[in-house]
């Protein structure tokens, strides 16, 4: 009997499920033109059951009778219907324009789009995900209007340097860096994916960035990281993907009988003998390429990233485990990059309160080379090695240039150098933080509106450097006496707690939102390093310090150093209808690092819109204006970037005493310069105006944006006379503007299967400096080629760090000419020079060629213009992506050739030097004695227009059909091929025109590390 109920109950229950399970059918057409739709995925979300609409946009699958159903296709907004039984649901699609209501990150808190009075770019995780590269802020070049972005090097990890509107400091110019909380950075967000972005925003004008006081007169770039959405089935997603890489550019230099031609040329222009002989040069059998010899072709490089996402009816969670590991083009085996990273973000909703955590872990492993410099190892080696010495000798030895006579001080053999390099460094960082935010509407409802969030977020950094020099000798330049084994630990450790209420409230058109916080924050930094000789293993994976046996030659140090804020700030945004809009913001720094005086600054900020396009008289173009937005602007800024204890003066203990008959040795202290207690911030006032315009169903989108933004208060060493008897303190003295137009343009479409979208930005930015006070009311800095100094210089009413040196006006071709070029006193302007020789400009009239006063603008390194345009086309299945960016009006110092030794290797442009009356007037000769300094005078010779053309990336994928991956049981799988920095359009012959920097050090060409040429493959699935 038992039995037969059993069978009974189970029937009656599989009945009840074989209920549950219906044929639903329908078409799908589109709203646009009522026409059916084919190729729309059909699915029942949470699984991987689906199909696609056929030609006639009609559907029919065997779904759950509760299921909810998901229906999407390229260029549609995507639309979720529950079944609720039904046997029959036709759908109309609409059009993926833009989202009117979109959302953007803004300081402590997120706004409408068509609400917001500042200049914010926001760029989604989506467009992150279609480069390779390893640092999320590489991925933002060209992608929105006025963001400035230039690659330091191509090395592995190397950092960026990002302009935001301009260079508005003498010091650190790069912006803040706030992720998901968490003040940073940009060398701090190097444990970031970019599978791990959710979006990032840029606030761009004093409006936006006045909420962070005191830190954003750089600008503010705000990174959110993924979440997880409520009552999402658990999903697992793989993004990987292969290349190899590239130089896409080698420089042409002399072979090794070009070479020879030129030094006996040299020679004999300058001692009246050639250098080599006939049979010296029939003895020469090598004709090495040293740039082939440094760089590692077919490079790997590799990612490959597990995503988890998914949440309950009060829980989200997103996680992520990643790896990534690149090899550089140069000095293989030396210059690498590793790293192995994990994520976790969970949210949990009680209603009232939410709490929520983040977890960054990363580990990284990189090597190094030096990368821009003429000296160390790199590039510069290669171009300058003599092409007739052999890498190694017939006995397998380093072959270098004294074995041959030529005596090159730094320079020698590269690949000898790289051999003797170890030096490795491992990162070991945490980066997290915890939230916990109360709804109080969900307690009283008279409290509808009113929320507070506390959060305490933080990172530690331990970087491990370990390097060891073995026992070597290759030339009298290059030896060492004993090997050496060293090691650095370095500590970098931060924390950030914020406390922050806000109340939105709604009455009838009136809305507004008020924000008041508080927060404090401190970041610290330990170090401890230390070396010591003679090491008894001759190997890199055994040289630690306990295995060097000499005492005499312990070196130790450390130290540690802080840096503290505490702020106070509110903010109130005011809007009517969704029409007229207002926001003001006050926030109150005070910072460890101004002086006793100027503890504490207070930083303001007003905007104001006007969406036009809701105003009644304006209803009659309705049909063509979507959207018509006026933005106005005004804020101050501060920057604290002014290093730890500038206004005090530090003691130093490196002088040394001595007393006594015996003349006995103490160590001293004495402070090192004048104290300044009223040292305070930089400070940036901005004014910006805009206009926003949407078009053809919000297809077409427009933004521009015109600003005047000024800096004072600059960081200068004061002039005080020599009488003083300590070193002069640091004031606040120097201003600058910067003033630019900035254009964005939008537009996304479809057109039956075809859906397209494109955007194009353009900026243009001038600088110019308004005062400087110093003695020399002047400041200069960086290095061209060995033995010019200083070739970067502001000065007044000139553009900050503008190349300065000599006109040039040709060569002189004979004697006459050389006779000819006097002064009205009929003295000659170049008494040293000889045909052949540059001619200087004679710049201030004064009858004199002098190479300091006779300088002058000779350009910037700081793009006129920067713009970029993205392109993306989606077609049954295919999609194309590409991606141009271009800067155009800078200038680069080609500082890559050691003209001051005599036998170093030239570039084949110098084949076409001046060797007698009419051959050139371009390239002087060549000789061994330049009495006129043609090499060692920074003039107009050096500096070459650096403007580019860059196809930074092109993306080809193909997704495969839903109906073949439902029977796959997986729910999306993308395959594509890409390439990076595939094309470069620019008439600089350096390895590449982009070589950012320091403010006094951008756009000066040593032998930069070039960037490289990637190809390679990946894979989306999303199970």
């Amino acid at each position: 009997m038992k039995k037969i109920l059993f069978f009974f109950l189970c029937s009656i229950f599989s009945l009840g499920i074989f209920a549950q399970e219906i044929t639903l059918r329908g078409v799908i057409t589109a709203a646009d033109d009522g026409l059916p739709l084919p190729g729309v995925s059909v699915i029942v979300k949470g699984t991987t059951t689906g199909t696609v609409t056929n030609f006639d946009g009609m559907y029919e699958l065997q779904v759950p009778s509760d299921a909810l159903m998901q229906y999407s296709f390229i260029g549609m907004q995507t639309q979720e219907i529950p079944v609720n039984g039904r046997t029959e649901i036709n759908v109309v699609l609409e059009s993926e324009a833009f989202d009117v209501d979109e959302v953007v990150v803004v300081g402590y808190g997120t706004q409408k789009k068509s609400l917001v009075t500042g200049a914010i770019a926001k760029i989604g995780g989506e467009e992150l995900q279609r480069t390779s590269d390893m640092r999320v802020t590489q991925a933002l070049q060209g992608k929105t209007a006025g963001v400035v972005i230039s690659n330091n090097s191509g090395q592995p990890g190397d950092q960026v340097s990002i302009r935001i509107r301009g260079i508005g400091t003498n010091g650190d110019a790069e912006p803040l860096y706030i992720v998901d909380g968490l003040p940073m950075s940009g060398a701090g967000t190097d444990f970031l994916n970019s599978n791990d972005i959710e979006s990032i925003e840029v606030l761009k004008d004093a409006a936006s960035a006045a909420i962070y006081g005191a830190r954003g007169a750089n600008g503010v770039i705000l990174i959110t990281t993924k979440s997880g959405v409520k009552g999402e089935k658990f999903t697992v997603s793989y993004d990987g993907y292969y290349g190899v890489q590239n130089p896409w550019k080698k420089i042409n230099v002399l072979n090794s009988q070009e070479y020879v031609t030129l030094i006996n040329e040299a020679s004999l222009n300058g001692t009246g003998n050639f250098r080599f002989s006939q049979e010296q040069i029939a003895g020469y059998t090598a004709n090495t390429d040293w740039q082939d010899e440094m760089f590692n072709y077919d490079a790997p490089k590799q990612n490959h990233s597990i995503s988890f996402n998914g949440g309950t009816e009060k829980t989200s969670y997103s996680s992520s485990l990643s790896y990534f590991d690149q090899e550089g083009i140069v000095a293989k085996g030396k210059s690498d990059f590793e790293k192995f990273s994990y994520r976790l973000n969970t949210i949990t909703d009680f209603g009232f309160l939410t709490l929520g955590s983040n977890i960054n872990l990363a580990r990284i492993t990189s090597k190094g080379i030096e990368t821009n410099t003429h000296f160390g190892i790199g590039l510069a080696q290669a171009l300058n090695m003599p092409p007739i010495v052999p890498v190694t000798n017939e006995d397998g030895s380093w072959a270098v240039p004294e074995q041959f006579g030529i005596g090159l001080q730094e320079i020698t053999n590269p690949v000898a150098m790289l051999d003797n390099l170890n030096s490795e460094t491992k990162t070991s960082k945490f980066v997290g933080g915890l939230f916990a935010e109360f709804d109080f509407g969900e307690l009283n409802q008279s409290l509808n509106g009113l929320t507070f969030k506390s959060s305490y977020s933080g990172e530690m950094a331990l970087v491990d450097t370990r390097g060891y020099s073995p026992f070597y000798y290759l030339d009298a330049m290059h030896f060492t006496i004993t090997d050496e084994a060293s090691r650095s630990m370095n500590i970098w450790s931060r924390w950030n707690f914020e406390n922050v209420f806000t109340y939105d409230k709604t009455i009838d058109a009136h809305h507004f939102t008020v924000m008041g916080g508080v927060t404090a924050f401190k970041d610290m930094f330990n170090n401890l390093s230390a070396s010591k000789k003679d090491v008894i293993f001759d190997d890199f994976d055994y040289s630690y310090i306990d295995n060097a046996t000499d005492p005499e030659s312990t070196v130790a140090g450390g130290g540690y150093s802080e840096h503290t804020v505490a702020s106070v700030f509110g903010r109130l945004n005011y809007d009517y209808g969704d029409r007229y809009m207002f926001a003001a913001t006050l926030r109150r720094d005070g910072s460890s690092r101004f002086g006793s005086e100027n503890k504490f600054g207070y930083f303001p900020s007003f905007s104001a819109g006007w969406v036009i396009s809701r105003e009644g008289f304006m209803s009659g173009t309705s049909d063509v204006i979507d959207m018509l937005k006026f933005r106005a602007s005004w804020g101050q800024n501060g920057n604290e970037n002014i290093g730890d204890f500038g206004y005090t003066s530090i003691i130093g203990n490196q002088n040394i005493y001595y007393f006594g008959d015996s003349k006995t040795q103490y160590n001293g202290t004495q402070p090192t310069r004048i104290a300044n207690p009223s040292l305070k911030w930089e400070t940036s006032e901005q004014t910006n105006i805009g206009l926003d315009f949407a078009s053809l169903g919000n297809s077409l989108r427009v933004a521009l944006d015109y600003y005047v933004k000024t800096t004072k208060d600059w960081l200068v060493t004061a002039p005080v006379p020599m009488l003083v008897g300590n070193s002069a303190p640091v004031i606040n003295g120097g201003s600058v503007r910067n003033s630019g137009f900035e254009a964005e343009l939008s537009y996304k479409k479809r057109f039956g299967k075809l859906f397209f979208n494109a955007s194009v930005n353009g900026a243009y930015n001038k600088n110019e400096v308004l005062d400087i006070q110093n003695a020399e009311k002047r400041l200069q800095g960086g290095d061209g080629a060995f033995g010019q100094g200083d070739v970067l210089y502001a000065k007044v009413g000139s553009p900050m760090g503008y190349f300065n040196g000599l006109k040039t006006d040709g060569i002189f071709q004979t004697e006459e000419e050389v006779a000819a070029y006097v002064n009205a006193e009929g003295q000659l302007l170049q008494p040293n020079a000889v045909p052949g020789d540059i001619k200087f400009v004679d710049s201030d009239g004064d009858g004199v060629i002098d190479r300091d006063a006779d300088r002058v603008n000779l350009g910037t390194p700081h793009p006129d213009f920067t713009g970029g345009l993205n392109l993306g086309l989606e077609y049954a299945g295919f999609d194309f992506n590409m991606f141009v960016y271009a800067a155009l009006g800078q200038e680069v110092y080609d500082a890559t050739m050691r003209y001051d030794m005599n036998e170093t290797n030239y570039t084949g442009d110098w084949l076409n030097r001046w060797t007698g009356p009419g051959t050139s007037d371009s390239y002087p000769r060549v000789t061994y004695v330049d009495g006129n300094q043609n090499m060692t005078t920074v003039s107009d010779f050096f500096v070459h227009d650096g403007s580019f053309v860059r196809m930074r990336n092109i993306t080809l994928g193909y997704t495969l059909p839903t109906n073949i991956t439902s029977y796959m049981k997986i729910s999306n799988l993308r395959l594509y091929v890409s390439a990076e920095n595939l094309l470069t359009i620019t008439g600089y012959k350096g390895y590449d025109p982009e070589i950012g920097g320091s403010v006094f050090n951008n756009g000066i060409d040593h032998g930069i590390y070039p960037q490289p040429r990637t190809v390679l493959g990946g894979i989306n699935i999303t199970f």
